[in-house]
């Protein structure tokens, strides 16, 4: 944890690793991300609720939450990608396809035409 005079971080696998009991570890970590809401992209705070801890389980990112320092509430999180996704093209419908290209680049070895 790193801590600096207005913010500090914690790495979710620090809460994943205190176990599963009520009052720590997951359901403690389920709890802390419930509260948090970014209302102007839906898709930040539905990672973070749904997918954040299951990514850290498998070792495909790890995840860090922004905490203040004076009210210990949960400003944000950043993620870190372990290992690179991948998806097949044919999966997703081309709306994704193109949002998906804006952060991403085609691996032409791998596309099958």
């Amino acid at each position: 944890m790193e801590i600096s005079d207005k913010f500090f971080y914690v790495n979710i696998r620090d809460y994943l690793a205190l176990g599963n009991d009520n009052k720590a570890g997951e359901p403690m970590l389920n709890r802390v991300l419930s509260g948090f809401s970014c209302p102007k992209n839906p898709d930040v705070e539905q990672f973070l609720k749904k997918s954040a801890v299951e990514f850290a389980k498998k070792n495909q990112s790890v995840t860090y939450l922004v905490f203040s320092v004076e009210g210990k509430e949960l400003l944000g999180y950043f993620t870190l990608a372990i290992k690179p996704l991948t998806v097949r093209g044919e999966t997703v419908s081309n709306t994704t396809k193109r949002k998906l290209l804006r952060i991403s680049e085609l691996d032409e070895k791998s596309a099958r035409i």
